[in-house]
């Protein structure tokens, strides 16, 4: 599709059939619902939802509006500049970049179903016009709702502890307060920091900015990317000694942010989900490199590189205070 990002989506909107704008929603609901029934497929309220348009003049620019805010990301990342050639990637990138900037959920809730229905939208116009293409976004879109119902706020602002060494320190679980100790020195997400085999274990070494002496353990994060997390000495030894004990250090996610709630009231601050130790790191780290003489983009860039973040916007964010 050629043209400036609105008027593809403009095009899309109005092209591919979805618009029913003044139709009654209600009836194609039912519709939908007995085509499903008939076909012996899942009839319940999403599937039937993915079925039906877009009925109000009000969510229609709500939609567009996000399909074009996805549209101009990938065009910005990859330089892809035709809408139809978004794929459930680029989808996935984009949302997981929302749940990096600390959205609220609701708002993740409003991309997740504007895309549902941008799915909906490219099928109808690929086989319309017959351009042969697919698109499935609800698995990517599926996979991240549990991490965001999990991690976002329902709130809007900073997401920060506001005594991130004393909430650490009173967590009653070992293995609990070790993965808390490592989130909050190194800035790994809770998937990172809570599942650590021998094998990423490389040892103390120096940081090279700081001079410091660091336990470095390599990880894997978002996207394969490969990166190394550095943590004090005194939680690399305690990993270690975990790791000679256990195998490895394998905890669950939902266990882990119900001893950060309770270490939360305990402490008496706001809880913010184990995102909120990222957001700790990375405001301490910036703060600490800054105080070693680094310009603003130094710092900024290699808060970023160490994070995982896809774009330098993300950090940027994180240390709004």
């Amino acid at each position: 599709m050629r043209g400036s990002t609105e008027r593809q989506v403009e095009a899309l909107f109005r092209c591919s059939g979805i618009n029913q704008i003044g139709e009654s929603k209600a009836e194609a609901m039912e519709s939908a619902r007995q085509e499903l029934m008939e076909a012996g497929m899942p009839a319940d309220s999403s599937a039937v939802a993915s079925e039906v348009g877009i009925f109000s003049l009000g969510t229609a620019e709500t939609y567009m509006e996000k399909w074009a805010e996805l549209a101009t990301a990938v065009k910005e990342a990859e330089g892809i500049r035709d809408i139809e050639q978004i794929t459930a990637q680029h989808v996935q990138t984009f949302l997981e970049n929302k749940i990096e900037l600390g959205v609220s959920y609701s708002h993740f809730q409003g991309y997740a179903a504007a895309f549902g229905k941008l799915e909906s939208a490219l099928n109808s116009y690929s086989e319309k016009f017959d351009k042969g293409n697919g698109y499935n976004f609800k698995g990517e879109i599926n996979s991240l709702r549990d991490e965001a119902r999990n991690e976002l706020p329902r709130f809007e602002g900073t997401r920060n502890y506001d005594d991130p060494s004393r909430l650490v320190g009173s967590i009653t679980n070992d293995e609990h307060r070790l993965v808390a100790s490592i989130q909050h020195e190194s800035g790994m997400r809770v998937a990172e920091a809570s599942s650590i085999q021998a094998s990423q274990l490389r040892g103390l070494s120096t940081d090279a900015l700081t001079g410091k002496e660091v336990g470095q353990i390599d990880f894997i994060g978002k996207g394969g990317r490969e990166n190394v997390a550095n943590v004090s000495p005194e939680t690399y030894r305690e990993l270690e000694r975990h790791i000679a004990d256990n195998g490895s250090l394998n905890v669950g996610a939902d266990p882990y942010r119900e001893s950060l709630k309770s270490a939360s009231e305990a402490t008496n601050q706001e809880y913010n989900g184990s995102h909120g130790l990222r957001w700790n790191y990375a405001q301490e780290r910036f703060s600490e490199l800054q105080s070693r003489g680094y310009s603003y983009e130094k710092c900024l860039g290699q808060v970023s590189s160490e994070m995982g973040h896809n774009r330098i916007a993300i950090t940027e964010h994180y240390l709004a205070r």
